[in-house]
């Protein structure tokens, strides 16, 4: 997982990078935390994957994986589960510059919503997608639809699903190598399966924006 990795002074609000020389006199001002950190972005009906890159009390920078425009209205969600709602005011080249409609205090934010916990893979964030793919069992193979995935994990439906935790499987999605993983639990006809390797972010972030271009 991505993780925090440094503190430096910036600008109030995330500049875009054009605008970042002018605006080096203000650095005084205020205090940039400089982050690496998975988070969730809300826009409209949709979730996506993004990564907070810092934070201030005016805003935050995120590199998202969706275009976004300016004055669009969005939430970030961290996986504590709490958001912080904010406006774009700048986009380019997949970075974004998020204000806040009021100064939150970074200091508390950074204290209760950007607990790191290692190795906990079901706090990384998962995202809503439905994509037609194969999950095979040993001598058995089933058509199955991808409900939600994260780097570390999905929720698959099948109309036959194993019946024995901890059993062996492999996901095979468009686009996508196989990723081999074991059944965690089984519901109804929907299966929860924990991948044996955690799915590179980068990876994960485009395939999922890649899909949901090609259903449009």
């Amino acid at each position: 997982m991505l993780q925090h990795n440094r503190v430096t002074a910036s600008d109030d609000i995330p500049k875009a990078p054009q605008d970042r020389r002018a605006h080096l006199e203000r650095r005084r001002q205020a205090r940039h935390v400089a982050l690496l950190r998975v988070a969730v972005l809300h826009a409209g009906a949709a979730r996506d994957l993004c990564v907070v890159k810092n934070i201030s009390a005016s805003g935050l920078l995120a590199r998202a994986y969706r275009k976004l425009a300016a004055g669009e209205q969005v939430e970030i969600e961290f996986k504590s589960g709490e958001r912080l709602s904010g406006s774009v005011v700048w986009e380019r080249d997949w970075e974004v510059g998020i204000a806040f409609p009021k100064p939150i205090d970074v200091k508390s934010v950074l204290a209760s919503r950007w607990v790191t916990e290692p190795g906990r893979r079901r706090n990384l964030p998962r995202i809503e997608l439905d994509c037609q793919g194969r999950l095979s069992t040993g001598l058995r193979s089933f058509d199955a639809s991808l409900r939600d995935i994260s780097q570390g994990g999905a929720r698959v439906q099948i109309e036959t699903p194993p019946t024995e935790l901890g059993e062996v499987v492999s996901l095979g999605m468009p686009d996508l190598p196989p990723v081999r993983g074991v059944v965690r639990w089984v519901g109804g006809s929907e299966v929860g399966i924990s991948f044996n390797e955690c799915i590179a972010f980068e990876k994960l972030a485009r395939w999922i924006q890649a899909r949901r271009t090609a259903r449009q």
